[in-house]
């Protein structure tokens, strides 16, 4: 398998600004109470989640039969997002989440988003913002520094809602398992204000290895067991295509039946950006399917999505 990525996929770089030890990786800080009173206010007029609105700790309960929660790590690649990424480092944060691992890796920013993670930075198990060589590669360094059994992914102009992480704990439990979680969704306008909720259903691995069927990033979790290192050839579908291999891989997939993220759509975002390069890596993707079985499985696929449209 490391054939097919690069050195870096594997190995982190020095050199970054950066707020903690990436080889002793910390918890981020819990609250019994909560982090909101502890946590930099919100700005002039920000009000409701995640600005005066938290996720409360008792929602978490009692830790599973092991006794404890599974440790969990997310990892937020930057960009430029300046103006969006405060809502999203407290939409992790004021999860609440007892064993949160929190890495920021941004690629050199000149905009507010320095600032912001410096403001941040007690609550972060690492940071660092320097050029690097695109969200792949940002990810693969992100999760160089973790210990965690839980990864998720958040771009910083996406949010997670309020109580995602609790959900989350609900249907995971520590140990070894290759699983994949996923959970439903929504998709926020800047321009227009609009909220679409996307409710996905529970399907079936081979859909997401030899299928059309997409998971979001903003609401989708791996433990890592389960975890392979992103493409950093792709700029669009990576996200795609490292959960296609891992349930080609055999993982599990486990859907989480409560709505998880906000995927937000504005004028700088790749969805408005770079979509048609979405479809070149897809189609180069779609060639690779040589196999008569994988076919196979895609058109079951296809015949399973037009009887969920019917029910």
């Amino acid at each position: 398998m490391r054939g097919m990525f690069s050195d870096a996929c594997w190995s982190y770089f020095a050199g970054s600004k950066s707020m903690t030890d990436p080889l002793s990786p910390a918890t981020a800080p819990f609250s019994p109470p909560g982090l909101l009173a502890s946590l930099p206010p919100p700005p002039p007029g920000r009000t409701g989640w995640p600005w005066t609105v938290e996720t409360s700790p008792d929602d978490y309960g009692t830790p599973p039969t092991s006794g404890r929660w599974p440790k969990l790590c997310i990892v937020c690649p930057s960009f430029r997002q300046g103006r969006f990424i405060e809502e999203t480092l407290r939409s992790v944060l004021l999860q609440n989440y007892p064993a949160l691992e929190f890495i920021v890796i941004d690629g050199g920013s000149d905009d507010e988003t320095v600032p912001t993670l410096q403001k941040y930075s007690p609550w972060l198990t690492h940071w660092e913002s320097q050029p690097d060589r695109g969200q792949s590669h940002a990810l693969n360094k992100g999760f160089t520094h973790t210990t965690a059994e839980l990864f998720g992914w958040i771009n910083s102009d996406d949010y997670y809602l309020p109580g995602a992480f609790a959900a989350l704990a609900r249907r995971a439990k520590p140990g070894r398992m290759k699983r994949l979680f996923y959970g439903h969704h929504m998709q926020f306008d800047e321009s227009t204000g609009r909220r679409e909720a996307i409710r996905v259903p529970k399907v079936f691995a081979f859909e997401i290895y030899a299928g059309g069927f997409t998971l979001p990033s903003h609401a989708t979790f791996w433990t890592a067991a389960a975890h392979q290192p992103f493409d950093e050839s792709l700029q669009f579908i990576m996200d795609a295509d490292l959960f296609k291999r891992i349930t080609a891989a055999g993982a599990q997939v486990v859907r989480v039946d409560a709505t998880l993220g906000v995927a937000r759509l504005h004028q700088a975002s790749k969805t408005a950006t770079i979509s048609g390069q979405g479809h070149v890596e897809t189609q180069q993707w779609l060639a690779r399917m040589t196999k008569r079985h994988w076919w196979l499985l895609w058109q079951c696929h296809r015949v399973l999505r037009r009887l969920r449209r019917m029910v």
